[in-house]
């Protein structure tokens, strides 16, 4: 055990940082450390690690007997503050839990859940993995190779005020029906991807084939959405402009295909919307704090 300053602190409150520049933790310590800093309690963490919950408290245990820290919260606080000599700061927009997220996984206030379609190099599915929508790959900054994931929001304050902006309760309904709308929407998009790979083939089909089943997907859509009518407008989403946003969806996919970048609604489509929700689909404006449609400066959002 270590001594204690006069007032019974931890004399060397950095400790866990060691003297020098390398830690005195081991790579799961730290591990536990930025999770439990991240605000996750010790059951979450051992789910995010897929550990035994008792290895967590084992992990911590060591940590009070070995380096004479008294509990987790002050752990915790030695941990947030420690020097960075040597190791540049993460992005403050960088998402800082594990992946895949794993079906269920609340604790971001922010997470929308959405399978992202993984590609071979010739762009043919290999399968689907759960994401969430506002994930994306930057550029660590000051490097020319290295990428991170981010959240598009941005920090986690930015995430903690979209959700609040939006409503948790209004977030998990909307949530609800994404779901509904892909379990319909599957089938449909694997028949356009199987088309367009035809596409690049000998045996070219028609255009019309793809406008086929774009017509079907439609008019299956309108009768899912029709019948959800009461829920979309509880959630203030307009039945007219839904269908027209999954339109745009639908056309650009046939268009661009899966290796395209994530897009933005199109204005047109989201004036559409009334102005309480708007920020759900521009959530990247939201989070930088811009109003989503305003021109007063010349740049279009």
């Amino acid at each position: 055990m270590r001594d204690r300053g006069k007032n019974g602190d931890d004399a060397g409150g950095n400790e866990l940082t060691g003297s020098g520049s390398s830690p005195r933790v081991t790579p799961r310590q730290a591990q536990i450390l930025d999770l439990a800093a991240a605000g996750l309690s010790d059951k979450q963490i051992a789910r995010r690690l897929r550990v035994a919950h008792r290895t967590v408290r084992t992990h911590f245990e060591n940590l009070f007997m070995d380096q004479g820290i008294r509990n987790r919260s002050q752990a915790i606080a030695i941990w947030s503050r420690r020097p960075t000599q040597g190791h540049k700061a993460r992005p403050a927009d960088e998402c800082p839990y594990p992946k895949p997220f794993p079906p269920g996984f609340v604790e971001c206030p922010a997470y929308e859940a959405t399978q992202m379609v993984t590609l071979d190099i010739s762009h043919r599915p290999l399968g689907a993995v759960w994401t969430c929508r506002h994930l994306e790959s930057r550029l660590m900054p000051n490097t020319d190779y290295r990428w991170y994931g981010a959240c598009a929001i941005g920090d986690a304050e930015a995430r903690r005020r979209w959700s609040a902006a939006i409503g948790a309760d209004r977030l998990y309904e909307i949530s609800q029906l994404r779901q509904e709308v892909s379990a319909v929407s599957g089938p449909y998009i694997q028949r356009l991807i199987e088309l367009k790979r035809a596409e690049q083939s000998e045996a070219r089909p028609g255009v019309g084939q793809m406008q086929g089943v774009v017509d079907e997907f439609m008019t299956e859509m309108m009768r899912l959405l029709q019948s959800r009518k009461a829920v979309l407008d509880e959630l203030h989403l307009p039945l007219r402009a839904v269908l027209q946003l999954v339109r745009v969806a639908i056309d650009r996919f046939v268009e661009q295909g899966l290796s395209e970048p994530e897009w933005e609604v199109p204005d047109e489509v989201l004036t559409q919307f009334p102005d309480d929700i708007r920020s759900y689909f521009r959530p990247r404006q939201a989070g930088d704090g811009r109003d989503k449609l305003d021109h007063t400066d010349g740049e279009t959002a």
